[in-house]
């Protein structure tokens, strides 16, 4: 459904739209990244440029690492500790329906990509973890699948710095979003691909995607990221679809990550063969509601991901999905 636009959502986006263009074409966005104390260490570019250093190419031991037998990886129920800071990582696919919500948990930050509609359990969830401040918040695109939780996550929550393409788009979950980030003060970056963030010792958090926003649909702007704990990674593609795989393909990134976020709810129009088989997952995550009318995730999908014998989770079957690791070893927990 259409959502109406007033005056006050007009000038919003414009300002929305020259504060984008003001930054992208100035360079600013390193310096932007690093607004503050959120990262204190050295930012790294990565992929291919005149500035950019290069990626390595996969090794065989960055790859993937050999999940552990059946005995060392239960399947546990989530029993998330809202009083102390794991000593591992944690990354939970919270169940909001048919759109993407996921909170990361690092020995030192605290990080969400995404919330959901604006009526999901996004924030909910976040208050159960006993979660008051968000070092990072990442708006992947504006669809209100993906940023409509965070208004209530913005409203309620502090939030130090937050990312997102940088696409205007005219809703009225947009506008809200975009009002809240100005009314809090929220250090606000427009980010594109060849940043690299380092969270804690072992920890990094790389943007892949995009590398340009023009001409291009909702989509295929997507926040893609790569999280990597000393041998363990993770690939969150939101909605980023088979054109924008082999954008990331292009520019020789290193994809290669032990779980996989498959991209647009496990739609057929993502994940295709030569992006799956570059990432080369362990286990790929399909966050869809129940009986949802797309019909995601859609049998191709699900019958590439079973020929390949790779383990899959969906938040429609199992609800929210945490899967913690010591950055050697990893063990998946359903909430049913």
């Amino acid at each position: 459904m259409k959502e109406r636009i007033n005056a006050k959502s007009i000038i919003v986006l414009a300002i929305a739209l020259l504060t984008v263009v003001y930054f992208w074409l100035s360079g600013d966005l390193e310096s932007r990244v690093l607004g503050g104390d959120l990262f204190p260490e050295p930012t790294e570019n990565i992929g291919q440029g005149p500035s950019a250093q290069p990626t390595e190419k996969p090794s065989s031991s960055d790859k993937v690492t050999e999940k552990p037998s059946p005995s060392e990886q239960p399947t546990e129920k989530p029993s998330p500790n809202p009083t102390t800071r794991p000593r591992t990582l944690e990354v939970h696919f919270i169940d909001v329906g048919n759109g993407d919500s996921i909170f990361i948990r690092t020995p030192s930050k605290d990080i969400l990509i995404d919330g959901g509609e604006r009526n999901s359990k996004a924030f909910d969830y976040l208050i159960s973890l006993g979660i008051d401040e968000l070092d990072l918040v990442i708006g992947t695109h504006p669809h209100s699948d993906h940023i409509g939780g965070l208004v209530k996550v913005l409203e309620n929550i502090r939030v130090k710095q937050l990312m997102d393409p940088g696409v205007v788009h005219t809703s009225k979950t947009y506008e809200d979003y975009l009002t809240l980030i100005y009314e809090k003060d929220i250090l606000y970056t427009n980010v594109k691909a060849g940043v690299k963030l380092s969270l804690d010792n072992e920890t990094s958090l790389e943007i892949l995607h995009p590398t340009h926003i023009e001409g291009k649909d909702l989509n295929n702007v997507s926040v893609v990221t790569r999280l990597v704990y000393n041998k363990i990674s993770f690939l969150f593609t939101a909605d980023a679809e088979i054109v924008s795989e082999q954008e990331i393909l292009a520019q020789d990134y290193n994809v290669a990550s032990t779980i996989l976020k498959a991209g647009h709810h496990g739609s057929s129009t993502s994940t295709g063969d030569d992006f799956l088989k570059a990432v080369n997952p362990k286990v790929v995550v399909i966050s869809c509601g129940q009986d949802n009318s797309y019909g995601h995730p859609h049998q191709e999908t699900l019958d590439k991901l079973e020929a390949l014998d790779i383990d899959v989770y969906r938040t429609d079957e199992l609800g929210s999905i945490i899967i913690e690791t010591d950055g050697k070893n990893y063990i998946v927990k359903t909430e049913r």
